[in-house]
């Protein structure tokens, strides 16, 4: 798999050096915001390549972030990232467009396979499963 630009967007230190040391010892580069607003900055740069993103931030709603992503970044894949899973947060994440969704605490196979499934379904041509 090509390195990837990444961003993490998450409120929680040990969060977001998990996930850089984890990302960036598979090749990638992994950039992390602590705030849903300057994950929007950033997204709005285009840079990214995918989004890791927690449903539970200081000052914003992660399905409201997800919802601005789908908008004016479409194609770009979604990783939702949550301490407080339901089955109901798994469903509203996915039915809003996230590739992804991921349990906290995680593993750090758990997230390499969420990005490579992630990565791998964005290259798949449309129609395609499998």
């Amino acid at each position: 798999m090509k390195p990837l630009c990444i961003l993490v967007v998450d409120d929680e230190p040990s969060i977001c050096e998990a996930c850089h040391l984890i990302l960036t010892e598979q090749g990638h580069t992994a950039d992390c915001c602590k705030t849903g607003e300057s994950g929007l900055q950033a997204i709005s740069q285009g840079d990214h390549e995918l989004l890791l993103l927690d449903i539970k931030l200081p000052d914003m709603d992660g399905m409201e972030i997800l919802k601005q992503v789908r908008t004016q970044a479409p194609p770009l894949p979604v990783i939702v990232m949550t301490g407080y899973s339901t089955l109901l947060n798994a469903l509203e994440a996915m039915k809003r467009g996230a590739t992804d969704y991921l349990c906290k605490p995680f593993t750090d196979d758990d997230l390499i396979q969420a990005v490579e499934n992630a990565v791998s379904e964005k290259r798949r041509p449309a129609g395609k499963k499998g």
